[in-house]
This record gives C-alpha cells, sequence and structure tokens, in this order.
C-alpha cells in the first residue's frame, strides 16, 4: 500500500471508529447535549444578550464539555498548545478533533462545508495564502513520527427566541484530508474563510469530493451521525447531503 492510501486508510480507520463511538449509545449524547435546559433559568437571560457569533461560540463551549466526557477513553490526550478542542495520541497517530456549532438560518457553515481554521488543519497549498499551523505528520524522534489526522463534529442547530429553546437539528462527523493528500484533492475542496483569502484558515468543501478519493470503494468522508426526526426530509435538503 502505498504512503497515500495508506493515509487515507487511516483517516477512514478512525472515522468509522469515531461514528462507533458516538453512534453505539446515541442518547447518551444527546442527553448529554440536552443537559442544559434543566438550569436554563440560571444562564438563559445572559445568553439572550449576548450576539449571535457569541452565543455560537457559548453554545460550542458548552458542547465540547460532553465530548470530552464521551471521549474519555479515546486515546491519551496531548497538552500541545497549538491544535484542536480535543487533541489525542493513539499507538500509531495523533488524532484532532474539533466541535463546530452552527445555526441552521447560516447554511455558509455547514452545508456540505465547515471552517477550518489555522490550528485545526495540515491541509496547505503551496499556492494559497491561507495560513495553517498543524503539521502532516509529528516527530516523535529522529527515527519515529506519526500521522497527523483531523476530524469535526458539525452540531446544526436552531434558537428560537420565543420559547428561549436550543434545539439540535443534524450532528454530522467530518474527515478533512492530511495535507500529503493535497495533490489529491488540489484546490476542489478549499474556499476562502470567514477572513477572507488571506486569513488563518479556510472553508472546507467537502461536498466537492465527499468520499476518500484514493480508497476502492469510496467511502464517505463524512457520516451523519444525528438527524431531527421532526421534519427530517426538509432538514436533510437543508444540509445538502444525499443521504
Amino acid at each position: 500500500m502505498d504512503e497515500l492510501k495508506k493515509i487515507e486508510f487511516w483517516e477512514n480507520h478512525y472515522l468509522n471508529e469515531i461514528e462507533f463511538m458516538l453512534k453505539q449509545d446515541i442518547n447518551k449524547m444527546l442527553d448529554g447535549l440536552k443537559s442544559k435546559d434543566k438550569i436554563k433559568d440560571d444562564w438563559i437571560e445572559a445568553f439572550n444578550k449576548a450576539g449571535k457569533t457569541r452565543q455560537n461560540s457559548d453554545f460550542a463551549r458548552g458542547a465540547e464539555r460532553i465530548y470530552y466526557w464521551l471521549f474519555n477513553q479515546f486515546g491519551t490526550p496531548n497538552s500541545a498548545p497549538i491544535g484542536a478542542d480535543m487533541f489525542f495520541e493513539t499507538y500509531n497517530a495523533f488524532v484532532h478533533i474539533d466541535i463546530k456549532t452552527a445555526k441552521i438560518d447560516n447554511p455558509s457553515d455547514y452545508k456540505g462545508k465547515i471552517p477550518l481554521g489555522a490550528n485545526q488543519t495540515s491541509y496547505k497549498l503551496p499556492s494559497s495564502n491561507f495560513e495553517v499551523n498543524l503539521p502532516t505528520k509529528y516527530k516523535l524522534d529522529d527515527k519515529s513520527e506519526k500521522i497527523c489526522l483531523t476530524y469535526f463534529l458539525n452540531i446544526i442547530y436552531d434558537y428560537n427566541l420565543e420559547l428561549e429553546n436550543i434545539e439540535i437539528k443534524a450532528i454530522i462527523l467530518i474527515c478533512a484530508p492530511n495535507g500529503l493528500l493535497r495533490d489529491v484533492y488540489k484546490n476542489n475542496i478549499i474556499s476562502a474563510g470567514k477572513t477572507g483569502h488571506k486569513g488563518k484558515g479556510f472553508r472546507y468543501e467537502y461536498k466537492n469530493c465527499p468520499y476518500f478519493k484514493l480508497l476502492e470503494d469510496k467511502p464517505k468522508r463524512y457520516r451523519l451521525i444525528y438527524v431531527d426526526t421532526k421534519n427530517q426530509e426538509k432538514i436533510l435538503k437543508k444540509l445538502g447531503l444525499n443521504e
């Protein structure tokens, strides 16, 4: 197996593992994400005073705590200051897992794409001006190294101000290609991020190539973990995914 195909093999391997972890007890995950509701009266006033951007980041911070809990046996946490919300070392890889939240009325942050920060990806094109800070591989010493793998949980939600209710509509798990795969995917999967073409990071347009190109059975680079059963067809259409 050549090196690039081997990278995709392990990207898909850990994507399957994370998907299994989340789906095997999906009610545990959903109950954790809903745990905020039982003390809502103590935080909703401050939440409503915040702007939309601040609300989104506050909701993401709360969700991160739940995933820290769910992933506590995934691997050995690493304390590197540059990296994802969750950063683990396994026997053959360093795995980044970031939580991304998006309001359902803001499709630019979720419809077949996801914004990646400079500290969340190793996918750097020589011709681009996007800042990227993760290595393609981590060097442990002069003789050994481990691949850098990057995953994202995109939580799409709706906030009803009148009812003061945050409702999760969908959760998508996504694997962004390692930077060594840049000659495979090229610039077809990237577009300007929130700060433009010279910003820190970019939008990963996984809809443009939603599968592992080098693997024979072409498994998807994203997995639909959860969709709200109410208006499911409408939500899937909003997501822009062929499910």
